[in-house]
């Protein structure tokens, strides 16, 4: 691998590096839209519901004995009235737990009591009665005290789930990419510096001297002890001895110079450069 291939593939990595956190990015914003628009069904939901109940008890709720006694509850709690939703038949059946509906009395304008806390609300029904006293009426309106758990299985997860894993895949990808190059530079860098190597100004014996250069022309700088034997001594019988010998006393001669001889699982020597 030459430097200008390394470079070429640094950038590339560099580049791919954006995908994860691109595709994460967007595993968030699509998961914030699902979180909106489940938002958005639970109160439709709630709207749909209180329709309904306003259609179903509009002649309770507005007769003079009910505002009178309304108006006897607010002058004492100034709460409205929490009306349960457990009997209302919702699109999603797990609002029977957590919605709940307010009657309260309001002014010409409309003004009324608000709920406090972070809750999902729907629009509100103004119930006017035929004879009203000081022109009040009755605001019906809905809400939901979702959970956190509540409003995930309220929302689709398909598009982040899928984003997400895309994020997670690349992620990996790019990390197994660049343990590769770094892998392929390092070998790159030691054939560098074993091709640049030159052997004069060492003191080898002419021995040492065979055995270190054939070490440093085989591809890799690897050798198997068979070959060495056979090129160092021939036939001699005791040559794989010889070579044990004649490693140990290389390595002590090339111990200053950042040049190794490695045993590779006993079958083979290669030459390595240091630093």
């Amino acid at each position: 691998m030459n430097k200008s291939s390394q470079q070429t593939n640094g950038n590339s990595l560099s580049y791919a590096m954006f995908l994860p956190f691109a595709l994460m990015i967007a595993s968030v914003v699509s998961g914030c839209f699902a979180w909106s628009k489940a938002k958005q069904t639970i109160a439709d939901d709630l709207n749909d519901a209180m329709i309904a109940l306003a259609d179903e008890n509009r002649e309770l709720w507005t007769r003079s004995d009910t505002i009178a006694a309304l108006q006897q509850m607010h002058q004492t709690t100034h709460k409205p009235i929490i009306y349960q939703a457990s009997d209302i038949n919702f699109r999603n059946a797990a609002l029977r737990k957590e919605a709940y509906f307010t009657l309260a009395l309001v002014d010409k304008k409309g003004a009324g009591v608000k709920m406090q806390g972070d809750k999902i609300a729907s629009d509100s029904i103004l119930l006017v009665p035929e004879i009203a006293p000081d022109g009040v009426a009755i605001r019906l309106q809905g809400f939901a005290n979702c959970s956190v758990a509540s409003m995930f299985a309220a929302s689709d997860p398909t598009v982040p789930g899928i984003l997400l894993s895309l994020a997670m895949l690349s992620m990996a990808s790019v990390f197994v990419w660049r343990r590769k190059l770094t892998c392929q530079t390092e070998v790159a860098v030691a054939a560098s510096g074993c091709a640049d190597l030159s052997l004069d100004g060492i003191k080898l014996t002419p021995m040492q001297r065979q055995l270190t250069g054939m070490l440093l022309a085989a591809p890799g700088n690897r050798v198997d002890k068979a070959t060495l034997c056979e090129a160092l001594w021939g036939n001699k019988c005791n040559a794989e001895e010889s070579l044990y010998t004649l490693v140990r006393r290389t390595k002590a001669a090339l111990a200053d110079t950042g040049i190794e001889i490695i045993c590779n699982r006993g079958d083979s020597y290669e030459l390595r450069v240091n630093g």
